[in-house]
């Protein structure tokens, strides 16, 4: 299945509608009934506490940035003890799903339709729910886009038509409650103001296309959900009072029944209703989401869709059983719900970041003896090189030293050759010459001899002939053996010297 991108600026639309939820409605009366007329200052410091929440939830997205919640579980934590905090996360998104079934259809049939069964709200709303997850998370996105500016218009409209009816001497005396109740309000405000936000880490950062401002989203939207709720719960307790803000099952909804303009336009208190509706179908889109999305990991899906129908059945019927009573809800909402979400969106998240930053420390650590490492690897092997240059060098050295040396030799041999190949061939010339000095003293004698003996001219004749031919027989011999000095060894030289003599 492909990744799915939203914007950051749906992302921010997202986290407001997230925080409002099922607030709008049962926040007030909740905080109200023990902090009275101070319940206002009990949700503004938890506006300003759910700050470190939200940072909590920004920093563990920022080691995970390509993971979501349930992913991040398993990579951080093993594939054993992930599956098992994974498991205990979605048991709370599978409950608080079917909680929020359970309040469309009480509110529905206490406040708009008392004769029609909440079976029949929950089936409704749950397949709104089941197609939306069917289409995605992107297309979630841009229905929340276009229900923002709604919501925002029927909040300012809200706003602007109950503020004549604002009584200040409702709010006093201020700082009357005591400590305890106070701290008391302040957990039960944030326990369902922004402990829900942690749904939010399943598309953050991993699904939104620009992080840096989706960082800034997380907390613009948060602060601007809770100046809504801050707002709502200052004006239930100057209209209708503490007391009877604490009564009120749906005291937001009975402040917009207040509303009337000149006798004229009254009855509005279905635009409230349409606000709650809004908000609570986001928050219970994302609960529903988690829980398809995460057992769909568990179980390696490539695609969650198979279990929206099995997954929207289930949480239809837990809608009919996880309450008995309004009763059970009020004492479960402020006893519970508290600790039960403390322990998987708070404590949770917490493990998971001292986890990740321990990895992120350690991997960094390695990375950084490996680059020392590798350093020291270098610099040995540039040593090693430079020895082995400085070897390679001194045997070239050697090895041209060695060459010198024997071709030193040969040289002296070759000039050995050369000189005595022309004493040789001096020697040769010079005893040809003596031989033919011989040859023709020889023939001046016999020469003589002939011209006082006519008869014997005739021999004269033949044997200067003969000696002429002889000597250009040995001339030749004598170039032949000269040829064959050029490449022969001294000791042919020597040898020829022996025949000649």
């Amino acid at each position: 299945m492909e990744k799915e991108v939203i914007s950051s600026r749906q992302f921010t639309i997202i986290t407001f509608l997230l925080s409002i939820g099922t607030a709008i409605l049962i926040i007030p009366s909740s905080i109200a009934s023990s902090s009275k007329q101070d319940a206002w200052i009990a949700a503004s410091i938890g506006v300003v506490l759910s700050l470190l929440v939200v940072k909590l939830f920004v920093k563990l997205g920022d080691q995970t940035p390509t993971l979501n919640f349930i992913e991040a579980n398993e990579k951080l934590l093993g594939r054993f003890f992930g599956k098992i905090t994974v498991v205990c996360f979605l048991s709370l998104t599978l409950f608080a799903g079917g909680e929020l079934l359970y309040f469309i259809g009480a509110f529905m049939k206490t406040e708009v339709m008392p004769e029609t069964p909440t079976m029949a709200f929950a089936l409704l709303f749950i397949i709104i729910i089941m197609y939306a997850t069917y289409l995605g998370i992107e297309n979630f996105a841009r229905s929340a886009e276009i229900l923002f500016p709604m919501f925002v218009l029927i909040f300012i409209f809200f706003v602007v038509s109950i503020t004549p009816q604002i009584k200040f001497e409702n709010i006093q005396p201020i700082m009357e409650a005591s400590k305890t109740s106070i701290l008391y309000s302040i957990i039960r405000f944030i326990s369902v103001f922004s402990f829900s936000l942690v749904m939010l880490l399943m598309i953050y950062p991993a699904s939104v296309n620009v992080q840096q401002s989706s960082k800034k989203g997380f907390f613009i939207g948060m602060l601007l959900g809770g100046f809504v709720l801050v707002t709502l719960i200052i004006l239930s307790i100057l209209v209708l009072g503490p007391a009877n803000t604490a009564s009120r099952t749906f005291p937001s909804y009975a402040l917009a029944q207040r509303i009337s303009i000149g006798n004229f336009l009254q009855r509005i208190e279905i635009i409230m209703a349409f606000m709650w509706i809004v908000s609570i179908f986001i928050r219970t889109f994302m609960y529903f989401y988690t829980t398809v999305v995460g057992i769909a990991q568990i179980m390696k899906l490539k695609d969650h869709r198979p279990l929206i129908l099995p997954m929207g059945i289930i949480m239809v019927g837990l809608s009919q059983i996880v309450h008995p009573d309004i009763v059970h809800s009020n004492i479960y909402n402020d006893e519970i719900w508290p600790i039960y979400a403390f322990v998987c969106t708070i404590l949770l998240p917490i493990l998971l970041l001292i986890v990740a930053v321990i990895r992120n420390r350690k991997s960094l650590g390695n990375s950084t003896e490996m680059g020392h490492a590798d350093s020291n690897e270098g610099q040995m092997t540039d040593a090693s090189n430079a020895v082995s240059n400085q070897v390679n060098q001194a045997k070239a050295n050697n090895m041209n030293s060695n060459q010198d040396i024997q071709t030193k030799p040969a040289t002296m041999d070759s000039n050995q050759d050369i000189q005595t190949k022309p004493a040789t061939m001096n020697s040769n010339q010079d005893i040809q010459t003596n031989d033919a000095n011989t040859d023709s003293t020889q023939d001046n004698q016999d020469n003589q001899e002939k011209t006082d003996n006519p008869v014997s001219t005739q021999d004269n004749q033949d044997k200067s002939a003969t000696s002429n031919s002889s000597q250009v027989i040995q001339s030749e011999a004598g170039n032949a053996t000269s040829k064959q000095d050029d490449q022969a060894t001294p000791d042919k030289t020597s040898s020829d010297k022996k025949n000649l003599e």
